[in-house]
């Protein structure tokens, strides 16, 4: 999680629709509204990101006191649905929708609290979640500020159950209030890839660990120009990609999309990942901490990026589709 404390280039709206929806646990009707969004306002038809095709994008707003700061984000394969969590110990889904290929919109969005340990709402610090996993059995979800992995069952958002504590890796309860694990996936091969935010001893790298039946393995995830990795998601082909950011008053934000192969987590304690985008002012960018990817049914790997807006009037939550180039 970042703080930005600046207004942004002005995005080009181009269609605004709103829905009328019924969040979950909430007192009344909740209002969303989804404005359509140009990447590249001054040339509306550029297409090409780097290694990354432009494929659409909107940004969210919503009257519910509970929306706002998505950190994590899962796409289901069909593309249909959207899960995500919130700094604040919420989860968040929604049904996607697309137009001639391009995401067009989201509605159906219901938020729930995610529960401790003895099934209560998290809340105040120990409700800052800030990466998601998914696998065949459960929701991996982290935590920073109070450090910890937990497990929900698949469904958790929907049933209300409760989570079981993960095993920590070594040095994680040493990391910085607000740099702990930002980034994690669960790798083909069925191990949990976490990557944390921040470092307390490396200047060019930050701390990551894989988990396997053994227990942890502590490697390095090797950082530049002061991008920090916030999300990660697993590819169809096994690579894995991240969204990567950085923020000063000086320089502005800037925002990286990228990759590592399936043997980088094989053989070398040293995670150098490959640069495949980067999206810099004056796009339409924000402070993306979510990616999530799938395989559409032409066989076009599809990457989806969100962003965390810090319950703040000055940012905002943008959700972006692009096309990898392969």
């Amino acid at each position: 999680m970042i703080f930005l404390c600046r207004w942004h280039h002005f995005c080009g709206l181009l269609i605004t629709t709103t829905l009328v929806l019924l969040a979950a646990a909430s007192p009344s009707f909740a209002y969303y509204t989804i404005r359509s969004i140009s990447l590249d306002t001054e040339s509306p038809d550029r297409t090409a990101f780097g290694k990354l095709t432009w494929q659409g994008g909107f940004e969210i707003t919503g009257d519910d006191k509970r929306f706002g700061g998505l950190s994590a984000l899962q796409v289901s394969t069909d593309g249909k649905r959207l899960i995500a969590v919130t700094d604040r110990g919420h989860w968040l889904t929604a049904t996607l929708a697309y137009r001639e290929g391009q995401l067009s919109g989201a509605s159906n969005f219901q938020i729930t609290p995610l529960l401790d340990l003895i099934g209560q709402p998290l809340s105040g610090r120990r409700a800052d979640a800030e990466s998601l996993a998914v696998d065949n059995d459960g929701l991996f979800v982290s935590f920073e500020r109070n450090h910890r992995i937990w497990r929900y069952a698949k469904d958790a958002y929907r049933n209300g159950s409760k989570p079981t504590a993960v095993a920590a890796p070594d040095g994680l309860r040493t990391l910085q209030k607000n740099g702990g694990i930002e980034a994690m996936t669960r790798l083909c091969d069925g191990r949990l890839l976490a990557v944390a935010e921040k470092s307390v001893t490396h200047p060019n790298s930050v701390d990551a660990w894989i988990q396997s039946e053994t227990g942890w393995q502590t490697l390095a995830y090797r950082t530049t120009d002061g991008l920090s990795p916030t999300g990660a998601t697993t590819l169809p082909n096994c690579d894995v990609l991240f969204v990567e950011r950085s923020f000063s008053v000086i320089a502005g934000l800037d925002i990286c999309i990228t990759r590592l192969p399936s043997s980088a987590f094989d053989a070398s304690s040293a995670l150098n990942p490959e640069v495949l985008a980067n999206l810099s002012d004056p796009l339409t960018i924000d402070n993306f901490e979510g990616i999530s990817a799938r395989r559409d049914a032409s066989g076009n790997t599809l990457i989806y990026i969100v962003s965390d807006d810090n319950f703040s009037a000055t940012q905002r939550t943008l959700l972006m589709m692009f096309a990898l180039k392969e």
